[in-house]
């Protein structure tokens, strides 16, 4: 979508055939914080968070996105 090719997150679902819905929830994962990303996918911290969530907690402050993504992750290493 940053390179123009599409202008709607309608459009862009069109063109890959999936729902627009679905589509627009895994655009927000591009918006979740460094730290996150980099402790789901290097780490592999494991954390009871759903997809849904993940994508909603992308909408957070970056500050905040860790503790509400990894909260009880934290807490059973304490």
């Amino acid at each position: 979508m940053e390179a123009g090719e599409f202008g709607t997150v309608r459009d862009l679902a069109i063109a890959v055939g999936l729902a627009e819905r679905h589509v627009s929830r895994q655009l927000r994962l591009a918006y979740l914080a460094p730290e996150v990303l980099k402790r789901l996918v290097y780490k592999r911290d494991a954390v009871a968070i759903t997809e849904i969530n993940l994508s909603n907690c992308a909408a957070l402050p970056w500050a905040e996105q860790a503790k509400v993504a990894f909260d009880d992750a934290e807490q059973g290493d304490a």
